[in-house]
């Protein structure tokens, strides 16, 4: 049962690993702003396939949005999937993310039609990808268990990854749940949840073998030896003896 102060440090921590991608949302939300005040349209910046210099929007086109239903619809699962894999695999949680929002655009760079790829569906994608296939690699049941809220409740998912309107990137969408299946494999082991190994004690030396064997004799040898000791019952004053003597040919104890 974790004391009161466990419990305590353990929901600050939960509610610390949505900060990272609150922030991360409130920079595009900055960036769309900007753009609407000063009537400047930045698709430009997104992704052009096969573009030597469309690979700029692999690292800006994310930031950018075609509107604000388009804004609202990657907000709210890039708060909660990146904080839900940060407090459950808070280790990885940055290689995680910085994988799947360049690899997500490289996919998208690679395999998509020719026009700007804008938005953070593709890293939205990627970070359920990643819950959701680490979850049936590994056998995790909360990462599993959240992807599956998050593709209940981001209902267009699946949708999403077969060519439908002309005006939605399902490139985007593919290359981040392929970028989120890399991620699985190369950050999938439970790094946080793994104890330190012991190191085992190194095997005793002939000699000093034989020394333990010495004090043993020296120690327990002669008359019987006397163990009292009492057992957590309804009788707890009630005593019990047990007598035993070393056997100097086997080193054992005899009762």
């Amino acid at each position: 049962m974790q004391r009161p102060q466990d419990l305590k440090a353990e929901h600050e921590r939960f509610a610390y690993s949505f900060l990272p991608g609150t922030l991360f949302v409130g920079l595009i939300w900055l960036v769309a702003l900007l753009s609407y005040l000063n009537e400047v349209n930045l698709a430009w910046l997104g992704i052009h396939p096969r573009d030597f210099l469309g690979l700029v929007g692999v690292f800006l086109g994310p930031l950018i949005h075609s509107g604000l239903i388009h804004l609202l619809s990657n907000s709210f699962p890039l708060v909660l999937l990146s904080g839900f894999i940060l407090f459950l695999h808070r280790p990885v949680a940055l290689r995680v993310f910085v994988l799947v929002y360049v690899l997500s655009g490289l996919c998208t760079w690679f395999i998509g039609r020719d026009a700007y790829h804008v938005g953070a569906s593709g890293v939205v994608y990627g970070l359920a990808g990643y819950l959701l296939f680490n979850g049936m690699m590994r056998r995790d049941r909360a990462g599993l268990a959240i992807s599956l809220a998050i593709l209940f409740l981001y209902s267009g998912l699946f949708y999403g990854l077969f060519p439908s309107e002309e005006r939605i990137s399902w490139e985007g969408h593919l290359g981040g749940l392929l970028a989120g299946l890399v991620a699985a494999v190369l950050y999938g082991e439970h790094v946080d949840k793994k104890q330190p190994v012991i190191p085992a004690a190194p095997p005793l030396s002939q000699r000093e073998l034989s020394a333990q064997q010495s004090h043993q004799s020296s120690t327990l040898a002669g008359p019987p030896h006397t163990w009292r000791y009492t057992l957590a019952s309804d009788e707890p004053t009630k005593k019990y003896e047990q007598k035993a003597r070393l056997n100097t040919k086997t080193g054992m104890l005899e009762t």
